[in-house]
């Protein structure tokens, strides 16, 4: 595994993969109605960053430098926010204090943010990359991790019910009667059953794996 150094110059300045009126329009909820915004904001915000740890990563637009050793020879590298568009890639050097030329010395992919070098053999470390990278948030957030979070949100309001709901299944006034659906069956509905490859996480790793940063 290589070694790197990240050191974060401008942080981004939101982490929320969803805005507040899309997590209401997925949960149900009017977007006329304010009574739920502090819940829904709470959920969003903390499944968003569950989102981010489960991908090992940081989606968040971001002025990253990294530097990198240990590369065993090798010509690619993987930098830790991505994608990074062509004029978003501010220097890379090789090694440090020699910087190298796009289109003579490497090549860029934007959409991995894989970078590859062809005008050695290898990378001559350290191995110094200054860039942008990632997407601005929450708007550009792409709709499979808005859908993950989504489900987490959905997660969050049921176990949040169980609490208010709990013992409740049927309501009497005179001839009326309010049946409720019992929470914990639907959140076990959700959940899935243990061992059988489905559920919740299930679910995720289906939407997350082609987002998670896999450190080489």
């Amino acid at each position: 595994m290589a070694d790197r150094i990240i050191n974060v110059l401008t942080p981004a300045t939101s982490f929320d993969l969803m805005t507040l009126d899309e997590a209401k329009i997925f949960l149900g909820l009017s977007l006329n109605d304010p009574s739920n915004d502090d819940q829904t904001r709470l959920f969003l915000q903390i499944n968003s960053s569950i989102v981010s740890r489960m991908c090992n990563r940081v989606f968040g637009r971001e002025e990253v430098v990294e530097e990198w050793r240990e590369l065993n020879c090798g010509n690619r590298i993987f930098p830790s926010h991505w994608p990074i568009s062509q004029t978003d890639l501010i220097s890379v050097e090789s090694p440090a204090g020699t910087l190298l030329t796009v289109t003579t010395d490497y090549e860029l992919e934007e959409e991995s943010g894989k970078i590859e070098i062809f005008s050695s053999s290898a990378w001559l470390e350290p191995v110094v990359v200054h860039y942008w990278g990632g997407y601005e948030l929450p708007e550009d957030a792409p709709d499979p991790l808005k859908q993950a979070v989504a489900l987490l949100n959905l997660n969050s309001r049921l176990l949040a019910s169980l609490g208010m709901m709990a013992g409740i299944r049927t309501l009497s006034h005179k001839e009326a009667r309010v049946q409720y659906h019992d929470p914990a069956r639907i959140l076990q509905a959700v959940m899935g059953q243990a061992g059988k490859g489905g559920g919740l996480e299930s679910s995720l790793m289906g939407l997350l794996s082609h987002y998670i940063h896999y450190e080489v």
